[in-house]
C-alpha cells in the first residue's frame, strides 16, 4: 500500500482590520500611534517585546503600501487595557510613515497582521539587558525595556540621536529613570548638541564604543543578553566591538533612522 506524506499545512496570517484610538505627537518628525485591539482579537495579537506590525494600505494611486513597525508597548498593556503603540518617524519619499504622520487621525481604520518577528526578548527577573539604539531603533527596545525593567531585571541603554529634541520617547524614558532608580542606566548620545561628556558627544562609532566601554560606563561581560537597533553600519560596528568585549548574546535589528 503506498501512502502519500504530506507537509502539515502552515496557517497563513489573516489581516484585521484595527481603529486608531490616538495620534501623539514625539517629534517634530515622529508619532506614536495607538491602536485599540476588540477583547476577541487579543490572543491573535499577544506578541513578545520588541516584535513588530505589518500595515497594509493603498495609495493615491492604486498601489499597494506594506510596511512594518516595531511595537513600543508591553503585553501587559494589551491585556489590561486592549492597546497597541507603534514609533513612526516620517523619511524622504516614505508612503506610510508620511502618511502616519500628516494624515492619520483617530477613528481612521487600518488593516494589520498580528505581531511578527524574531527580534524579541524573553523577559526573566534575574537578567541585565542591554541595547545600542540610534533613533527610531528606540521603538522596539523601549518596549523591551519597560517590559524587563516592571518584571525586576535590570536595563543599560545607549540611545544615539541628533539632539534632545529629535529623541523620540524621551519623556517615557525619564518617567522609566524615575521610577526604576539604579536598575536603569541611561546613557544619551547627541550627535549633534553637547552630550553630559565628551564621551557622549559626536557620532556612536566603534572607536567611540571603545572609549564608552573602557570608561566603566557598562562591562559587555554583566550583560545577558544585548539588543542593537539602527542603521546597518553602526549595528555591524557594535556588534563587533560588543563580541570582542566578551558579550555571548547579541540579537539585531536594522532600522532606517
Amino acid at each position: 500500500m503506498a501512502v502519500e506524506l504530506k507537509k502539515p499545512r502552515k496557517n497563513r496570517p489573516v489581516w484585521h482590520k484595527l481603529t486608531v484610538s490616538r495620534v501623539r505627537s514625539l517629534t517634530e518628525d515622529a508619532v506614536e500611534v495607538t491602536l485599540a485591539v476588540p477583547e476577541e482579537l487579543r490572543p491573535a495579537f499577544d506578541f513578545k517585546p520588541g516584535q513588530h506590525l505589518t500595515f497594509q494600505r493603498v495609495g493615491s494611486d492604486g498601489s499597494e503600501v506594506r510596511r512594518s513597525y516595531s511595537l513600543a508597548s508591553t503585553p501587559r498593556e494589551l491585556a489590561e487595557h486592549g492597546t497597541l503603540r507603534l514609533g513612526i518617524r516620517s523619511i524622504p519619499k516614505g508612503s506610510f510613515s508620511g502618511y502616519a504622520n500628516r494624515q492619520l487621525l483617530p477613528g481612521d481604520v487600518l488593516e494589520v497582521l498580528p505581531p511578527l518577528g524574531h527580534f524579541w526578548a524573553e523577559i526573566r527577573s534575574d537578567r541585565h539587558y542591554g541595547s545600542v539604539v540610534a533613533g527610531s531603533g528606540i521603538t522596539p527596545i523601549i518596549g523591551i525595556a519597560t517590559a524587563a525593567l516592571e518584571a525586576g531585571a535590570t536595563v543599560t541603554l545607549l540611545y544615539s540621536n541628533r539632539t534632545e529634541e529629535s529623541t523620540m520617547f524621551a519623556a517615557e524614558l525619564r518617567d522609566l529613570r524615575r521610577d526604576h532608580g539604579e536598575r536603569f542606566r541611561l546613557h544619551h548620545i547627541r550627535t549633534r548638541a553637547t552630550g553630559d561628556s565628551p564621551l557622549l558627544t559626536g557620532r556612536l562609532t566603534p572607536e567611540r564604543l571603545r572609549e564608552v566601554l573602557a570608561a566603566g560606563l557598562v562591562d559587555p561581560r554583566d550583560v545577558d543578553e544585548w539588543f542593537l537597533c539602527g542603521p546597518y553600519e553602526m549595528v555591524i560596528g557594535v556588534k563587533d566591538v560588543l563580541e570582542a568585549a566578551g558579550a555571548q548574546r547579541v540579537r539585531t535589528e536594522l532600522y532606517t533612522v
